[in-house]
């Protein structure tokens, strides 16, 4: 969740989208098109990292023939304006309008494709949102390191972690008027509402961010997409009874649990992404069976 350094690029060079909001605020997309009629996996960050940070991972994914977009959350990254004491939105905002107008536009560029959101971190948190608001428009799910970040599913004192960390985060934030992280080196600016919705989700493990109008956890509940969730070893912000607490919010959903076991971190992950990206090729590939699609053959890594 801190401001990382970019990555290498991965060999494809990825078109770059811009995608207006009501606002005027304007959000940066990296899309790198599949074959046609290819699946396409859309990747929300965790907060405070970049798009051009899951470059490896994305050419990982593209390797196996699938279309890949990421996206810079609102105000970070390539996304502008940044946010100031003047900005208001959260989870609820993120999920009935940022989410509906990236996934319009790339629809748009890769007709009658297979559509899969693919949330890390907070990008699944509030994935999830926009699935229960509209299941129709998903093929499927894909959560990588996202675990809620109730306090009490962490292991011993490290659940600490989410609770004073988030909880410290949105009292800067309710001063200042928004989060410094630009300044303070960690999960970059961000509006004083979507910290304030990490920090309650925290405290309380419930889905109850400002301005919501519905029940998000009914509507989760009743979601009924099929899902992958992966964990990965040495993540402390995400570890396993994380994810497995934010799973069980899917009581309706067809959930598949994957854990890499290798140690590596809430977003080392990316930078070795062949295991992960093999893994998703898989799912998407079973989830697809009888669809008119068919992923790449000849190497072991390869989508059988």
């Amino acid at each position: 969740m801190s401001d990382l350094p970019e990555r290498p690029a991965a060999d494809a060079t990825a078109d770059r989208l811009t995608v207006p909001l009501p606002d005027g605020a304007e959000l940066a997309v990296l899309h790198w098109p599949g074959p046609a009629g290819a699946p396409l996996a859309v990747v929300w960050p965790a907060l405070g990292v970049r798009a051009r940070f899951y470059r490896r991972f994305a050419g990982a994914l593209a390797a196996r023939g699938l279309g890949v977009a990421v996206v810079d959350l609102r105000g970070y990254g390539d996304s502008r304006p940044r946010p100031d004491s003047s900005a208001r939105y959260g989870y609820h905002e993120l999920a009935t309008v940022d989410y509906p107008a990236v996934f319009g536009a790339l629809r748009e560029r890769a007709p009658g494709s297979a559509v899969f959101l693919l949330g890390h971190s907070i990008g699944g948190l509030i994935g999830l949102m926009y699935a229960a608001r509209n299941p129709s428009e998903l093929d499927g799910m894909l959560l990588v390191a996202a675990g809620t970040p109730r306090f009490r599913t962490y292991p011993g004192l490290t659940g600490l972690i989410p609770l004073l960390g988030t909880n410290t985060i949105a009292g800067v934030a309710r001063l200042r008027g928004y989060w410094p992280g630009d300044v303070l080196r960690f999960a970059g600016r961000q509006s004083r509402v979507l910290v304030g919705d990490w920090a309650r989700m925290a405290r309380t493990g419930r889905y109850r961010p400002a301005g919501a109008d519905v029940d998000y956890e009914q509507l989760i509940a009743d979601l009924r997409l099929p899902v992958l969730a992966v964990s990965v070893g040495n993540d402390l912000l995400a570890p396993p009874g994380a994810v497995d607490a934010l799973c069980g919010l899917l009581r309706g959903a067809e959930v598949s649990r994957w854990h890499h076991a290798d140690r590596l971190s809430h977003t080392a992950w990316a930078n070795r992404p062949e295991p992960i990206a093999r893994e998703i090729g898989h799912w998407i590939d079973s989830t697809l069976v009888g669809k008119p699609w068919h992923a790449p053959t000849g190497d072991d890594d390869a989508v059988s």
